[in-house]
């Protein structure tokens, strides 16, 4: 379902070679994400959210996806739903490293 990885070492590659690891995570994240859940807000297919990622608001629309398609595996599995959908937009527009640790975690819990 998710590829296990270590957040800290996505963190370090993405530092390391100046983000261009941390976009590939982010596509890798957004389509594992999309085809475990199923969810996304207004049905945006993966390759636009990855777009909007450029943009401000695509930071957002992926806190929003994470959370929404993290919390329909957890249902899959038979696990209770967590709401962290404000603390990851907070931290989309505050301190983004602190997002891909948090959902990177989760997906590895979920795996």
């Amino acid at each position: 379902m998710f590829t296990q990885k270590s957040p800290v070492t996505v963190i370090l590659l993405s530092i390391v070679t100046c983000g261009i690891y941390g976009i590939i995570w982010y596509w890798n994240a957004i389509n594992e994400l999309y085809k475990a859940g199923g969810k996304s807000v207004g049905n945006m297919e993966p390759l636009i959210q990855f777009l909007l990622f450029f943009v401000y608001v695509g930071g957002i629309l992926f806190a929003i996806n994470a959370n929404d398609n993290l919390n329909a595996v957890r249902v899959q599995k038979g696990q209770a739903e967590v709401d962290n959908k404000t603390l990851y937009i907070i931290l989309a527009l505050v301190f983004p490293i602190a997002l891909v640790y948090l959902v990177q975690d989760e997906m590895n819990k979920l795996a």
